[in-house]
């Protein structure tokens, strides 16, 4: 009863789809059950292409080859799965290759249509072989490629178990082997892949001791009674399959309860990784990336549905070997060397290190003595220490301000030049191509960076000097309003149109002081640059006094800029300090100002009573010529 409905639910799923206008995209003949993990992992692409793409239409068919009783069962089973498709599909994929033999019956009733063969097998078998009987290595094996030359429009993604390569792992690993058993089941791929065993293993180790068991013949209870006869590190198991066709669809579930009663009897290979997932006592496995099986199914649908090419014209895809997996605890388990486990396997719950486990308590303790070894080193050598750190203090001092000058210099002066030299290039243009405004223009610009230029090379020039030592006084009769003059001159093109420059005198006319004029006209110059730099409307007051500071001639600027805050009044005269990294200047003038007033017994300092903008005031003694 239970097979019937079955059945009618297998024929009744494509009925409602062929009533359907739009050609089916995908049909899908899976020679599996629908709770197959192996069939469920191979169609995964498809599934997450249906995710991200739900115009898609697809139709999944499960054969469940095992549960039919014939030949004639399983043909009358597929012929109406294929006649209640009254439309051809775009894309028809065979899952597994238990259902290799139904591209016949598909391009006969579909001639041409794409096809996309998922298995593990590069060949097909006839469908009485591939329902009953033993493995059989004299079967009838049809190569797929044979129906691509006939014109078949088909193409293979092969993911093959690896066999072979798994034998090779379980001898890497256990080199005392003595016997290897494998477990079959009464599907077709086991069968297959017995016959392929049993050929190797005569092959390449024909002193190892090979026996099949079959579930067709031995029960759970017998398996388990003779493994535990022969358990032991010369003895390993290769699970292959635990099916039978009497109650398929009952013991379809059973793969996993059996594997979870073997797994702690002696060391089991699989060929899956969902075995060692799900079962944390299997040894290991060897196969092929899944990822990369994944990509390759999903691009060949892609190519074959959006691109429209055709599966005749695509090679067959094989899927290459994957690192080997193993199980350390497993292989530790049972007493197996772990230090055989190949270098390039994918290891399953290693132990950890003591690094692993003790690091933190480690660094912890690393931290701890060091700091303590650390105070003891500073106690007993205190006094050589201090000596060290401030010459090295020194040293690094003096480079620092060394790569400070030559950073903020090397910016400064390449400004105005580069101003300099494109303005150059323009009033050399041919004429008639530039106004006679527009050179003035040109001219002016160059006149006014050719300034700031000099200013900028006599900061230098002025630093190195009283570096060195080299800077002298030169004290005589000086007409200070004479001096005034000449920095309001030396500046006037560079204040800021819509700036009024107010000159205050407070000095008599004729009066000459003893004195070095041109460091003091240096200091009003600068003074004045400042001011026209920071001012863009309003005023800039140059004035003089005899009584705002008694028995000093004072001299001071003031303007309507931004103005410096309080506590920037004394690091603005350090060297290299700019509080507008986008003004020009490298931040010399006001420290050279400082050493300059300082040089004539004087002092220089900001008025931080004044609150409409800065005001920077310049005192030295006065002496009467």
């Amino acid at each position: 009863m239970l097979r019937r409905l079955s059945l009618f639910f297998l024929l009744l799923f494509p009925l409602v789809l062929a009533a359907q206008e739009k050609p089916l995209d995908i049909l899908i003949l899976s020679s599996h059950t629908e709770s197959s993990e192996w069939a469920q992992h191979m169609l995964r692409p498809v599934w997450d292409l249906q995710q991200e793409r739900p115009d898609f239409s697809i139709s999944l068919v499960y054969f469940q080859l095992l549960s039919h009783p014939s030949v004639q069962a399983l043909e009358q089973a597929r012929d109406s799965v294929l006649a209640l498709h009254a439309v051809q599909p775009r894309l028809v994929i065979l899952l597994g290759g238990s259902c290799f033999n139904f591209a016949l019956d598909v391009e006969k009733r579909w001639k041409g249509v794409p096809m996309l063969l998922l298995g593990e097998q590069d060949y097909y078998c006839d469908i009485e072989y591939t329902l009953h009987g033993p493995g059989d290595p004299n079967a009838n094996r049809y190569p797929l490629s044979d129906l691509k030359e006939k014109g078949y429009n088909l193409t293979l993604v092969n993911s093959p178990a690896r066999v072979r390569r798994t034998v090779d792992l379980i001898c890497t690993v256990q080199p005392e082997l003595e016997k290897l058993f494998f477990i079959a089941g009464e599907n077709y791929l086991c069968k297959e892949r017995q016959w392929r065993l049993e050929q190797y293993v005569q092959e390449k180790y024909p002193n190892l001791s090979y026996q099949a068991i079959y579930s067709t013949d031995t029960s759970t209870d017998q398996l388990i009674s003779l493994l535990e006869k022969e358990k032991g590190p010369k003895t390993a198991v290769f699970f292959g399959s635990w099916l039978v066709r009497q109650d398929y669809l009952k013991n379809v579930s059973t793969r996993h309860s059996t594997l979870s009663l073997l797994e702690r009897i002696t060391p089991l290979y699989t060929m899956f990784a969902t075995d060692l997932e799900k079962h944390p006592g299997v040894a290991g496995f060897y196969s092929y990336s899944q990822a990369e099986y994944e990509r390759t199914v999903r691009q060949r649908i892609l190519d074959i549905l959006d691109s429209g090419y055709q599966p005749a014209l695509m090679p067959f895809a094989y899927m290459e070997a994957s690192a080997p997996t193993l199980n350390y605890h497993t292989l530790a388990y049972f007493g197996l060397d772990t230090s055989l486990i190949p270098a390039d396997a994918e290891v399953w719950y290693r132990p950890r290190t003591l690094w692993q486990q003790y690091g933190r308590q480690i660094l912890w303790f690393s931290l701890i003595f060091f700091i303590v070894l650390g105070i003891v080193v500073l106690f007993t050598m205190s006094h050589s220490m201090r000596a060290m750190k401030k010459a090295r203090n020194m040293a690094e001092r003096a480079s620092n301000i060394k790569s400070a000058f030559i950073q903020n210099m090397s910016h400064e002066i390449r400004t105005p030049l580069n101003s300099i030299i494109g303005f150059s290039q323009l009033m050399c243009l041919p004429e008639g191509a530039v106004t006679e405004q527009e050179r003035e223009e040109y001219l002016s610009y160059i006149m006014n960076n050719s300034q700031l230029l000099t200013v900028m090379v006599n900061d230098m020039l002025g630093i190195a000097d009283m570096e060195h030592g080299q800077y002298t006084v030169q004290k005589a009769p000086t007409n200070l309003n004479e001096m005034a003059r000449q920095a309001i001159k030396a500046i006037e093109g560079r204040i800021p149109p819509g700036v009024v420059l107010v000159r205050q005198p407070g000095l008599d006319e004729d009066a000459r002081y003893i004195t070095d004029g041109l460091r003091v006209q240096q200091i009003m110059i600068n003074f004045l640059t400042n001011a026209c730099k920071h001012t863009t409307s309003g005023e800039i007051i140059f004035g003089s006094s005899l009584v705002e500071n008694p028995g000093y001639i004072t001299f001071y600027v003031a303007d309507t800029g931004p103005g410096v805050p309080a506590d920037k009044s004394e690091s603005i005269f350090d060297r290299f300090v700019k509080l507008d990294s986008s003004k020009q200047g490298a931040g010399l003038g006001l420290s050279i100002c400082r050493m300059i007033a300082q040089s004539l017994d004087g002092k220089v300092w900001l008025d931080t009573q004044y609150t409409n903008g800065a005001r920077f005031v310049f005192a030295f003694p006065k002496e009467e010529a």
